[in-house]
């Protein structure tokens, strides 16, 4: 207070100079890395595989001249007769007279319930909605208004001009899928957190009647420790087991596990 008004100012100046460089230095600082973000973005089920081996009853195909296999989905309400072949994509949003698409077999075959909005084939492939590389309507790489790479307005590859089959047999029972209850996040890996390496590791499990995870397998790979650290984290996820006609089954799925830093 009672020193030189010059070196007051000057004291003064030096300690406002030195908060701000303070400041900049702190708000300059690089935040720790964000943590992967996973999620499951689709979960289906492979029918075929545990369905039992019994007499094929038909089949058919069908397709909409697209460039890639059909995608996966559920089949169309079975009936006596086809007025509407079913699409995976509809073009005409408001028809005149608008008709339920159906598959030609007996009405009394229970169908998977497949758990998607859009029509497919139950045994397709992952990806942007296809109606398959078939022709004459219907969904597949066959033709003539069914779903399979056979002929015909059945379901199936056993078979043509009507029925329903699977790979191997008949496609029956009511199946309903696991519903996750328990689902924890994978760790980055050091490498790919150095990489920066982003992406996705799809994963092929089974769940078992307990709701527990076993047989994983990676179908799409990234790499750099991600795919241990994915298997890792959905080998101690928990499911509500999934059903074949209401008894628990052991019923298997893809599940795709995203990988993004933030």
């Amino acid at each position: 207070m009672f020193g030189s008004p010059k070196r007051s100012a000057l004291l003064s100046g030096l300690i406002h100079a030195a908060a701000i460089v303070l400041i900049v230095a702190a708000t300059r600082m690089s935040p720790p890395p964000a943590a992967p973000q996973s999620t499951v973005s689709y979960v289906t089920i492979d029918v075929g595989r545990y369905l039992p081996p019994v007499r094929s009853t038909g089949g058919g195909g069908g397709g909409a001249g697209d460039l890639t296999r059909a995608s996966r989905g559920r089949l169309p309400r079975l009936a006596a007769r086809q007025f509407t072949p079913p699409a995976v994509v509809v073009t005409n949003l408001h028809p005149v007279l608008a008709i339920e698409p159906t598959l030609v077999a007996p009405p009394d075959i229970a169908l998977p319930a497949i758990p998607l909005p859009n029509y497919g084939d139950p045994n397709g492939v992952s990806g942007p909605l296809s109606g398959g590389r078939g022709t004459n309507g219907g969904i597949g790489d066959g033709r003539d208004g069914g779903v399979g790479d056979r002929r015909g307005p059945g379901y199936g590859n056993d078979g043509d001009y009507g029925g329903v089959s699977g790979a191997g047999g008949s496609i029956h029972g009511t199946i309903t899928p696991p519903i996750l209850l328990v689902k924890i996040e994978p760790e980055y890996s050091d490498d790919a957190r150095r990489a920066k390496l982003q992406g996705t590791v799809l994963l092929s499990i089974e769940v078992d009647t307990r709701g527990e995870v076993h047989n994983i397998s990676v179908k799409q790979s990234l790499g750099l420790g991600l795919d241990e650290k994915a298997m890792e984290a959905v080998s101690r996820w928990k499911f509500r087991p999934g059903t074949i006609d209401g008894k628990p089954a052991v019923i298997a799925a893809l599940v795709e596990v995203n990988f993004r830093l933030l």
